[in-house]
């Protein structure tokens, strides 16, 4: 969205976006800053360095190098992250918070090649009337952000969607939160980013439900507290009058949207109750906060572009110069590869999932992902 937006206002004059394995880059484009978001290709990164030294922005909206309890480790490919953060010329990053965990997991110096890029987004021009909540919106881009509170927030909405008989809209794993005990309730899985954002312009106006875990061990808390307050954005931009745990990425922000609760069984009930029985009639105040501070062409001009400028390669680079060294056998095998990196990620980490251990292992291998 933001490559869009510069285009758009005429500041860059053109972007390609790709893989990690660089096979479609045109040959004849010339690139005067390589983008690399969320780094976890050890193969990219190397390549890379030989290519164009440390000449290139990396993007983070999470702490990747940390160690949250209740996440699957390896996807992280932590040790690439912290590679390619040690080696750019620029780091881009949600907030300021999120900066200083990182330099606290990946060492000194972090902080001098920073540049503050919050979440923003292109809303509709219309402000959503207020009206009273017709459902419960839960969405997680993998798991819901929850250890030793999950099962408080469980029963919450449990209780309060048979209480007052309003249906679950859940977007997220299948495994981590189950609609079926709720009647109307509806379940849309993993699904792409414009895609989930055009069905909460659609929707009739819901609670929104945004938890994040605050009693747990120090690395869980610093994965959490790196996370952004991309939720106040979603929910609020959208005009869904919404329930945040007290945690920092909610309360660390210059948004000003919805209620924020502690992570109890009791406070979750009052704070959905609150939205439910009044607090709604205010979205359309808390909406147009969060469009006047978070729009993507403000963001876009005034962070965005700055950090590209920072990175900008000295001089421009072909496409055929930043590719993989070609050859018949390369090329098949580099072709393999995007085909692979270009499916679906949720595809991919489904199969990821079911597949043998040693099958993943040649997999990883194969797709340099260590």
């Amino acid at each position: 969205m933001p490559l869009i937006n510069l285009k758009r206002q005429g500041l860059i004059q053109d972007f390609f976006i790709t893989s990690p394995s660089l096979f479609d880059v045109p040959d004849e484009m010339a690139f005067d800053v390589v983008w690399l978001q969320r780094p976890t290709n050890s193969m990219l990164v190397d390549h890379l360095e030989k290519r164009i030294g440390s000449q290139y922005l990396v993007d983070l909206d999470d702490l990747l190098i940390g160690r949250p309890s209740y996440v699957n480790q390896r996807l992280f490919n932590r040790h690439v992250v912290l590679d390619a953060i040690r080696r750019c010329k620029i780091l881009t990053v949600t907030s300021l918070r999120l900066a200083k965990l990182i330099e606290k997991h990946a060492g000194p110096h972090i902080m001098e090649k920073v540049m503050v890029c919050p979440n923003g987004f292109e809303f509709a021009p219309q402000i959503r009337q207020p009206s009273r909540p017709v459902a419960i919106l839960i969405s997680s881009s993998d798991t819901l952000a929850l250890s030793t509170s999950k099962e408080a927030f469980v029963r919450a909405i449990t209780k309060f969607s048979i209480l007052h008989s309003l249906p679950v809209y859940y977007f997220g794993d299948p495994d981590t939160f189950s609609v079926d005990r709720f009647s109307g309730s509806l379940f849309f899985g993993k699904i792409g980013f414009w895609h989930y954002h055009a069905l909460l312009a659609s929707f009739p106006t819901m609670i929104g439900a945004a938890p994040l875990e605050t009693f747990a061990d120090e690395a869980t808390l610093d994965f959490i507290n790196g996370k952004s307050d991309i939720k106040m954005i979603d929910f609020g931009g959208f005009g869904h009058p919404s329930v945040y745990s007290n945690a920092p990425p909610y309360t660390d922000t210059d948004l000003k949207a919805g209620i924020i609760v502690e992570n109890s069984e009791k406070a979750w009930l009052e704070g959905l109750a609150a939205v439910y029985n009044d607090a709604w009639q205010k979205l359309d105040h808390d909406q147009h906060n969060v469009i006047q501070k978070r729009n993507m062409n403000r963001l876009a001009a005034e962070c965005w572009y700055e950090a590209i400028l920072k990175a900008r390669l000295p001089q421009a680079v072909k496409g055929s110069c930043l590719k993989f060294p070609g050859g018949t056998v390369s090329s098949l095998m580099n072709q393999a590869r995007h085909i692979l990196f270009s499916q679906d990620h949720f595809a991919r980490r489904s199969l990821e999932r079911r597949a043998p251990s040693v099958l993943k292992s040649i997999a990883r291998k194969f797709l340099g992902e260590s």
